[in-house]
């Protein structure tokens, strides 16, 4: 299983980071592997909300429909993609600080039927990806404030 978490603080309100995160179409703002994304939903968005997020990969590009499955402004949100090959479910947790926030994210990739072959390089590359994509979400929540 391909997993990563960070934890990031901003001194930006828990309601405003809520806001951010929880519009995944803001990745390709923040996550350098992602080429686009874009809300697939009517606004507002909420649980049930539905999200397109494309990632090349090896000349090939894959696509995760991403949906909210857990909606608690300003706490918590989680969103879950799944197909043939792969799931992911990321859950974000916020907690509030005297003077900002902490954002605790957790994202967990898994293979599905003979894609589970590939699961110790999805790891290794999920842990590169990871830590590229929490330095960008850590400048995009930085903004916030600015």
């Amino acid at each position: 299983m391909a997993h990563f978490t960070t934890t990031i603080e901003s001194k930006a309100s828990p309601e405003a980071v809520f806001a951010y995160v929880a519009d995944f179409s803001n990745t390709r703002e923040w996550d350098p592997s992602v080429s686009e994304a874009r809300l697939l939903s009517e606004p507002p968005i909420a649980e049930g909300s539905r999200f397109e997020v494309r990632l090349p990969l090896l000349g090939r590009e894959l696509v995760f429909e991403y949906r909210i499955t857990h909606f608690e402004p300003p706490c918590r949100i989680v969103l879950e993609s799944e197909d043939g090959l792969l799931r992911s479910v990321d859950t974000i947790r916020i907690e509030p600080m005297p003077f900002g926030c902490r954002l605790h994210y957790d994202a967990d990739l898994r293979p599905r039927g003979a894609a589970y072959l590939l699961d110790l390089p999805l790891h290794l590359a999920f842990q590169i990806s990871g830590s590229r994509s929490a330095r960008g979400l850590e400048r995009a929540l930085a903004r916030l404030v600015s």
